[in-house]
């Protein structure tokens, strides 16, 4: 543990010293490779993101980008599409180690720790004059959400920033057994429908990998505390911290998930499984209705019905689902802001990420709309840039993304909308706390282990890290934070 400590604490010290130097350094870090153009000089900027991995046709498709971008901006773009099961693991490594990239993907639970190590860029000074496009068309409250002390270190995708769940079933079976899935939200109201498939089809009915059916926490604002077992209910106008675990609701969904799993329901190998199955009986995710017709079923290939679970919430930490940081060390924070501003606002080039390369992956039809040649782009959409200038598919019956948009329009706020835990008086505890938590996580949320033995472990093994201290520490900054507030 001591040897543990020191090495953060380097790499905390290398850090700092990147922040102290300022965005922009010239000095190291970021990819920064300027090439001669006309006279001009055209920067390339590295952008880490999330996805299937790289893309077969990376080379032809970076090459359009960039005679695109490079005449527009004078920038080129180098991209590294992690797959998602390598995700965690590569991401710390470049963020721990100061690898040299630009612009980095990530999501609310590391975006506070890593602006506490300072490895982002503080850009709230730079929006206004680089992000002109994305500031006028994005609501000044998604800025809001992504701010620590005052301050923005990550530029929020512009989608879905409500969230709003939906359980997807294979079309085919509901119509076999002619279910009321309007009635089948509550997971205990799932077990005998669940069982009867687990008899007939001789499969799994909940095929799920080692993070299990997680969605039970989105009703928990993690206030960026970046872990599930830490959060305010969204409804609750007390702002209480609570130990989630405890909570019952989430111990109520605990239990069947390990009912499900002695019953056979649950995939035995799923709190191994790094990756999921392409076909699921049933599943939950976040997203809206016609992602049925766009996106669920064709990625299936299957027809499939949803149905929505619970409210539609926004909260800071559902804006945080997906965030582009500057890298501390890129020597053109300026040029990162103004890339993602066209990335954001010209559809052309927004296409062209979501979609992949014009005449290979897709192609546009007579009346404006983009054809699908294949399934096979790798990137992922949600992670680059807002959905409500990407084109229209061609088989969208009605329009996609102002559905999306009613959806943030109708969102239940959380009752902590604006609030950011500062981990600093008591992060290592909360690393501590949040380390074993993940040593229990993929057996508790795939139904492995009982809740009743589980959860009063894990609760003893926190309360020994330090627990007590750092729910005392977040009550404390929100009782503070909601006096100013009212």
């Amino acid at each position: 543990m001591k040897l543990k400590r020191m090495l953060a604490a380097g790499i905390a010290f290398l850090l700092t010293i990147g922040t102290l130097a300022g965005c922009g350094n010239s000095s190291g870090g970021g990819t920064g490779n300027g090439q001669q153009s006309g006279g001009d000089e055209v920067v390339t900027l590295k952008w880490v993101t999330i996805g299937n991995g790289m893309p077969d046709n990376y080379d032809s498709w970076v090459a359009k980008v960039n005679d695109y971008v490079g005449e527009k901006i004078g920038v080129n773009i180098e991209m590294e599409v992690i797959p998602w099961g390598s995700w965690d693991d590569r991401r710390n490594i470049i963020i721990s180690t100061n690898e040299p990239y630009d612009i980095i993907f990530g999501i609310g639970k590391n975006y506070v720790p890593d602006i506490t190590l300072g490895a982002y860029c503080d850009i709230t000074d730079m929006i206004g004059e680089n992000m002109p496009g994305l500031n006028e068309m994005m609501p000044e409250k998604y800025w809001t959400a992504v701010k620590v002390d005052g301050r923005i270190y990550g530029v929020p995708t512009y989608k879905d920033n409500a969230i709003s769940n939906y359980a997807i079933w294979d079309k085919e079976l509901v119509e076999e057994y002619s279910l009321d899935i309007a009635s089948l939200v509550e997971l205990d109201s799932l077990t005998e429908t669940f069982e009867k498939l687990k008899a007939d089809k001789n499969d799994y009915p909940v095929y799920v990998k080692n993070d299990g059916i997680y969605y039970i926490f989105d009703v928990y604002d993690q206030i960026g505390g970046g872990t599930q077992i830490l959060g305010v209910r969204y409804d609750d106008k007390d702002a209480r911290v609570c130990f989630t675990l405890e909570e019952p609701d989430i111990y109520s969904a605990l239990e069947t998930f390990h009912e499900w799993y002695e019953k056979g329901i649950i995939n035995p190998d799923a709190a191994t499984l790094n990756e999921a199955r392409v076909y699921n009986m049933w599943r939950v995710a976040q997203g809206w209705e016609s992602a049925a017709v766009t996106s669920w079923g064709p990625q299936m290939g299957k027809d499939v019905v949803v149905q929505k679970v619970g409210d539609t919430i926004l909260s800071s930490e559902t804006v945080r689902g997906s965030l582009n940081m500057i890298s501390t060390n890129s020597k053109y924070p300026e040029k990162c802001l103004q890339f993602l501003d066209l990335v954001n606002t010209d559809t052309k080039l927004r296409d062209m990420f979501y979609y992949g390369e014009e005449g290979v992956d897709f192609e546009y039809t007579d009346d404006g709309k983009a054809h699908k040649l294949n399934q096979d782009w790798e990137m992922a959409g949600y992670t680059q840039g807002t959905f409500f200038t990407v084109t229209q598919v061609d088989t969208d019956v009605f329009n996609q993304w102002e559905e999306i948009k009613a959806l943030n329009d109708q969102a239940v706020d959380s009752a902590v909308f604006g609030f950011t835990f500062d981990t600093s008086q008591v992060s290592d505890k909360l690393s501590n706390c949040n380390e074993i938590w993940l040593r229990y996580r993929s057996e508790v949320m795939t139904g492995v282990q009982d809740p009743a033995k589980a959860v009063p472990q894990i609760k003893e093994e926190l309360m020994k890290a330090g627990w007590q201290d750092v729910v005392d520490e977040a009550q404390r900054q929100l009782d503070e934070y909601m006096a100013n507030k009212e």
